[in-house]
C-alpha cells in the first residue's frame, strides 16, 4: 500500500514541479514587465497548480471505498512534497547555471539596501553571505514549496474526500 502510495506521488509531483517551472522560466525568458502581466502570470499558475493538485487527490481517491479527509490531505501532501524537491532543486539551477543575471540583479538589490541601512559600515561582512546565497535562497524556496503545499493540501483536500451519505439513524 506505501509503495502505491508514494508511486502515484512521485510522477504527479514530478508534474506539479514542471507546472511551477515553465511559468517561472516564461516569466524569465518573455520580455513582458509590468503589474498587469505579474498578475496574470501568477493567476494562471495558481489556476494550473492548484487545479492539477485538486484533480490528483480526487484521482487518487477514485478507486478506493473509502476517502476521507486525512486520505486526501495526505497524498495531498506527499505530491507536493515531491513537487518542491524538484522546484528546489530546479530554482538552484536556475539561479547558478541557467539565469545567473536573476542572483545578480537580487544581489545588487541587497547590497544597495544594506548600504543605505547603514549596515555595510557596521563592518557586516556582505560578501560572505551573498557567496551563499544562492543555496539560501535555494533552501527558502524549499521550505517556501512546503509550506505552500501543507497550505493548498489542507484546503483542497476537503473537496477531494468522498462524500459520505448521513442518514438520520447515524
Amino acid at each position: 500500500m506505501k509503495s502505491s502510495f508514494w508511486n502515484k506521488a512521485a510522477p504527479y509531483g514530478i508534474i506539479l514541479a514542471l507546472i511551477s517551472i515553465l511559468f517561472t522560466v516564461l516569466q524569465t525568458v518573455l520580455p513582458l514587465t509590468g503589474t498587469f502581466y505579474t498578475f496574470v502570470m501568477w493567476v494562471l499558475k495558481l489556476a494550473g497548480t492548484l487545479g492539477f493538485l485538486f484533480y490528483v487527490m480526487k484521482d487518487f481517491g477514485k478507486e478506493k471505498e473509502s476517502y476521507i479527509y486525512a486520505d486526501a490531505f495526505k497524498f495531498g501532501l506527499a505530491v507536493s512534497f515531491c513537487s518542491s524537491i524538484i522546484g528546489a532543486a530546479y530554482y538552484y539551477l536556475h539561479v547558478m547555471f541557467l539565469f545567473p543575471d536573476s542572483v545578480d540583479q537580487l544581489t545588487n538589490a541587497m547590497y544597495q539596501g544594506f548600504e543605505q541601512a547603514g549596515v555595510l559600515d557596521a563592518g557586516f561582512d556582505i560578501d560572505k553571505m551573498l557567496n551563499h546565497l544562492p543555496v539560501v535562497l535555494t533552501i527558502t524556496q524549499l521550505f517556501y514549496y512546503n509550506i505552500i503545499g501543507l497550505l493548498w493540501a489542507s484546503l483542497l483536500a476537503n473537496g477531494a474526500k468522498h462524500k459520505v451519505e448521513k442518514t438520520p439513524f447515524d
